[in-house]
């Protein structure tokens, strides 16, 4: 062995020798939670307790808190918990994780509540038709639910009938069905309807879900314009849409 072989050797031997005596140091970090919410649909039901299952990955001790907004949890059982909504809107489903300072977010999620089709005097919510029933059993509000596939019982509802003071000087009318069906008194307010002047809305509309249990609908308004594509007569063009009163 040469000099510089034997030099280069025992520099060798020295470092190898100090890595050995020294302690390495590793700081692990603790694995990241994984939270996610899982529901059936893109959104949720007013007419049914919707399950909505909640997934971790992480520590197995883990504990964690669903809180719900928009709704109430009616019950748990494993990572699946039940909601329930009483009127359509907007929900936000949040979990937190119980940590060693309190409650720390892991993550929210919000998702439209939506309610049974809905039909006035068989004008679907958010259509249009040159036809308005105020006879028969159509004559009415009624609920479909395409979840169940059966119509939903509407039990009441009240209908405000305002026309424009300052012109015909007449006062705002509030009437009530205690049925599904128009009055008499809503139909001759139809009936008696001026684009120009008058307004109609529903509210307060009861819908009764299977299992007995009862739900408010949106608002809406019925609307009558004049068709003005049809140059030979006159004739009306009605309309049912949301309104927030």
């Amino acid at each position: 062995m040469s000099l510089r072989q034997f030099i280069c050797f025992s520099i060798l031997t020295l470092l190898a020798l100090q890595l050995c005596s020294q302690t390495l140091v590793f700081t692990v970090r603790a694995p990241a939670i994984q939270c996610s919410i899982v529901t059936d649909e893109s959104f949720l039901r007013l007419e049914v307790d919707n399950p909505v299952r909640v997934k971790i990955k992480g520590p197995e001790n883990l504990k964690i808190h669903v809180f719900l907004t928009g709704g109430k949890i009616i019950s748990s059982k494993g990572d699946i918990y039940y909601m329930r909504f009483t009127k359509p809107g907007t929900a936000a489903i949040s979990v937190y994780k119980e940590g060693k300072y309190g409650r720390d977010l892991l993550t929210t999620k919000k998702m439209d509540v939506k309610g049974p089709e809905l039909y006035f005097c068989n004008i679907k919510l958010d259509s249009v038709s040159k036809y308005i029933r105020l006879k028969g059993n159509g004559a009415g509000m009624h609920a479909y639910s395409n979840y169940y596939k059966k119509d939903m019982s509407i039990t009441s509802f009240e209908m405000f009938f305002t026309e424009d003071t300052t012109r015909r000087g007449a006062e705002p009318a509030r009437m009530k069905s205690d049925s599904c069906m128009i009055t008499q008194q809503m139909k001759n307010a139809i009936m008696n309807f001026q684009p120009k002047y008058s307004s109609i809305y529903m509210l307060n509309i009861i819908c009764k879900v299977p299992d007995g249990t009862k739900r408010i609908l949106d608002p809406i308004q019925l609307r009558v314009d004049v068709d003005t594509a049809n140059k030979e007569k006159l004739s009306l063009i009605y309309s049912v849409s949301r309104k927030v009163l």
